[in-house]
């Protein structure tokens, strides 16, 4: 994964950062957090994701993301 794609492929982008930091108080406060929004360097747009050292899951193929926790099964076996 490059990371064009952890950064900007397919997420939301927020009209300014005071939006997308409401959101990412939203979903931290619904217990799906924890986010951050953040200035993205590929368009310039306004994303949110998971505070850095805090990710769940990696963008994969056509299957969806995969839990992080199964990758590192996959790279240990």
């Amino acid at each position: 994964m490059n990371s064009y794609l952890a950064a900007c492929y397919l997420k939301t982008e927020f009209p300014s950062r005071r939006t997308g930091r409401r959101r990412a108080r939203q979903l931290n406060g619904e217990g799906a957090g924890p986010f951050d929004e953040y200035r993205c360097r590929w368009c310039h747009g306004v994303h949110i994701g998971h505070t850095r050292g805090h990710a769940t899951h990696l963008r994969a193929g056509p299957n969806g993301p995969t839990p992080i926790h199964q990758l590192a099964q996959e790279q240990a076996a």
